[in-house]
């Protein structure tokens, strides 16, 4: 923390650095904490809200009659910051002054001393808060040089809801922030003006941050139904339309927006005008993939929302395959790998529905933005293991931190999962990559025994599990030599038993069963009847199955009638017919019922881990379509859907 106040530090790096947003800021991370909390994570009690604003008011009167922050309102600010009860807290601040309970001459002079003089954050959000409230130049300066920082302009938006000219301060707040601070901006922003509408269609949406977000508020606008109706298409303003289409339509479907008819039908006419980059091939891809496939069902082409019909989602959906099957796309796809200028998940989203699996060296100039980005991860490592697995172990083999391995092996909570532990991440799926395809990396893995995050650790146990017939002699010492250091007692147990050791009192139960007659081919037709857990799964040995069964696995149910304890019984096992355990006597009796008539059910695992209690599951009851011409008839729906 510089000694000086963070406005004269501001100000400072604005003399030598006077570009507008500010690039001296991080641009992926100021503010972040305090947006995305107040955005997306916001559960805090209304009740404890109200609460937390009220203490703090008390201090902020002492601190107004004393001129100077206390240290009760410093250690307040550290342990509950502002950004959990922000709109209270300002609601709070105006009912004392509306009510006369505090001075208001000595508040505007403790939010100038906060706001100019602090050296800690929380005070100058604070101080931006209590000068909201008192418009003037001088405020509005202080505002400005304090709010085009992303760290603060959500205080920035927040204190300007007293503000004479509002709107108008926060389209200058848009126009000259970025990141989180640009995305608070456009939150409560209303392009009510021509060029304001003009400046949000062309810029609103650009944003290094969240633009899939930014995109779907650019588009939500009320104000702008009549500009989007009006729009005319050029060579100038096309992309810009590409820019909204394809980040809006990356994480919603294209339909939700009232104009997205309009927008689209414009979009395709004059695609093939002037269309010619990246980004507007991906406006065609994935407003294409959000439009749902359609079902024709007779002649009826009833409207769906926002004047979708099914006959247009079909047309649309038609020209939109009929642009992206040509040949002179792959290579402006590779041309954006080779300097790519869009977000990666839009471009991964692209090579996945181009169906390209470029070479891992494409990559290159995309990992040099993010080494480990994890939409790259997702591709490499989940979707195309079996074209990229050699080359991610080679790249981590040179990219990964040292502590990631070198640091003593650690108990990490999974809420303080940030971004620094990504390249663990990415070990992880490694290490389950290497152990699917069968391939052995004992080294790796041994050095993995006492990594520094508990899941990479895991993995490896599982890992050497599969290859034990193939252990060097070194696998023993080394499984030791981690036992030692291991602090998480379930890793503990995982280590002990690879090496052999018995534990103490009774033996698990391991056992098999012949299920070929209870397999059963899951359709899409399928119905869940039933969330529950496998109960006894204490009583077998799950490290035999270890590694072996994962999340989204299909398992399987067979009757035992002829349990002594229960003659609802169902055995719940996986694909090969080992005993996981029962479903439980509270929940078994419909399931066994249907399995007596001669259904056939089956289940899907839905929990990570076997070992940590009772796996959950959902038992799905078989519907198969029985077909009859033309016609799939839903054997317990009662309705009839064609098919082409």
């Amino acid at each position: 923390m510089t000694e000086e106040s963070i406005y004269k530090y501001i100000n400072k790096l604005l003399v030598e650095n006077p570009k507008l947003p500010y690039v001296f800021q991080d641009l992926y991370i100021a503010g972040r904490r305090d947006v995305s909390y107040v955005l997306w994570e916001d559960e805090l009690l209304f009740s404890l809200k109200e609460k937390l604003a009220m203490e703090l008011m008390e201090q902020i009167v002492i601190c107004t009659k004393r001129q100077s922050p206390t240290k009760k309102l410093r250690q307040m600010l550290v342990e509950k910051p502002i950004f959990l009860y922000l709109i209270k807290l300002n609601s709070r601040i105006k009912l004392y002054l509306s009510e006369k309970l505090i001075d208001e001459k000595q508040l505007y002079s403790l939010g100038i001393k906060l706001a100019t003089q602090s050296t800690m954050g929380e005070e100058v959000k604070l101080g931006m808060l209590l000068l909201g409230f008192f418009e003037n130049d001088i405020v509005r300066q202080i505002m400005k040089t304090l709010g085009f920082h992303s760290e603060l302009t959500l205080y920035a938006v927040e204190a300007s809801k007293n503000f004479k000219n509002h709107n108008e301060f926060l389209f200058e707040l848009l126009q000259n922030t970025c990141g989180f601070g640009k995305l608070a901006a456009l939150t409560l922003f209303e392009p009510v003006k021509p060029e304001q509408k003009k400046w949000l269609f062309e810029q609103g949406a650009i944003n290094n941050v969240a633009p899939n977000l930014s995109a779907i508020m650019c588009l939500e606008k009320a104000d702008m139904a009549v500009f989007y109706q009006n729009l005319i298409l050029s060579k100038e303003n096309f992309s810009k339309l590409s820019y909204l289409l394809a980040y809006a339509s990356e994480s919603s479907n294209i339909k939700r927006f009232e104009q997205s008819l309009v927008l689209v039908e414009k979009y395709l006419q004059d695609f093939p005008t002037y269309a010619k980059s990246f980004l507007d091939l991906a406006g065609v891809v994935m407003f294409a993939k959000s439009i749902a496939s359609y079902e024709h069902q007779d002649d009826v082409d009833s409207e769906q929302e926002n004047g979708w019909t099914g006959n247009t989602e079909k047309h649309i959906s038609n020209l939109c395959q009929e642009i992206i099957k040509r040949p002179k796309w792959q290579k402006i796809v590779l041309d954006e790998l080779s300097s790519p200028q869009e977000q990666t998940s839009l471009i991964v989203s692209i090579l996945e529905r181009l169906k390209m699996v470029p070479p891992f060296e494409e990559f290159i100039p995309l990992l040099q933005r993010d080494l480990f980005d994890m939409n790259l991860l997702k591709h490499f490592l989940i979707e195309h293991p079996q074209a990229y697995l050699r080359d991610v172990l080679t790249y981590l083999y040179h990219v990964l931190p040292e502590e990631v391995l070198s640091e003593e092996p650690q108990v990490i909570a999974e809420d303080e999962v940030g971004d620094e532990y990504k390249p663990d991440l990415w070990l992880i799926f490694l290490l389950k990559a290497l152990r699917k395809a069968k391939k052995n990396e004992e080294a790796l893995f041994l050095r993995c025994l006492t990594a520094r995050f508990p899941d990479v650790r895991r993995e490896a146990i599982q890992a050497l599990r599969v290859f034990k017939t193939e252990w060097s002699a070194k696998v023993i010492v080394a499984l030791e030599q981690a036992y030692e250091k291991e602090p998480v007692k379930s890793i503990r147990k995982r280590l002990s038993r690879l090496m052999g050791k018995k534990n103490a009192g009774r033996e698990k139960e391991q056992r098999y069963l012949d299920i070929t007659e209870n397999k059963v081919t899951p359709s899409p037709f399928d119905i869940c009847i039933l969330k529950t857990k496998v109960a006894g799964t204490f009583f077998r040995d799950l490290m035999v199955v270890e590694g072996q069964v994962e999340a989204g696995d299909i398992l399987y149910l067979m009757r035992e009638p002829e349990n002594k304890y229960d003659q609802k019984a169902i055995i719940v096992t996986t694909e090969d017919g080992y005993v996981l355990g029962y479903v439980p006597k509270a929940d078994n009796n419909m399931p066994a019922s249907l399995l007596d008539e001669g259904e056939k059910l089956y289940a899907v695992l839905l929990s990570d881990n076997l070992e940590q209690g009772k796996p959950e599951i959902q038992i799905m009851l078989s519907k198969k379509p029985k077909q009859v011409g033309k016609i799939i008839q839903l054997p317990s729906l009662g309705n009839e859907v064609r098919y082409n």
